[in-house]
């Protein structure tokens, strides 16, 4: 009879738990409606910035270390 009521007990406990753990559907949560954004103070470093990889950092990255061998791997797709 006490299996039964602490099974019961532990159920309600466990229902109850999954309604007050969802942050997200809550308004009154800080950062339910968290909408990151990149603010520029310099607006020349927005204009300066780089749009594509150097070529410098391109070739430095097809060194070969024999210590770390996979340090430089890239994933090549094959489709049959």
């Amino acid at each position: 009879m006490k299996k039964i009521i602490i099974l019961g007990l532990t159920t309600a406990v466990i229902a109850l738990a999954s309604f007050t753990a969802s942050a997200g559907s809550d308004a009154q949560y800080p950062a339910a409606n968290f909408q990151p954004k990149v603010v520029y103070i310099d607006k020349e470093a927005v204009k300066s910035s780089p749009k594509c990889p150097d070529q410098k950092t391109a070739e430095k990255a097809t060194e070969f270390d024999p210590k770390y061998p996979a340090a430089n791997f890239t994933p090549k797709v094959i489709y049959p």
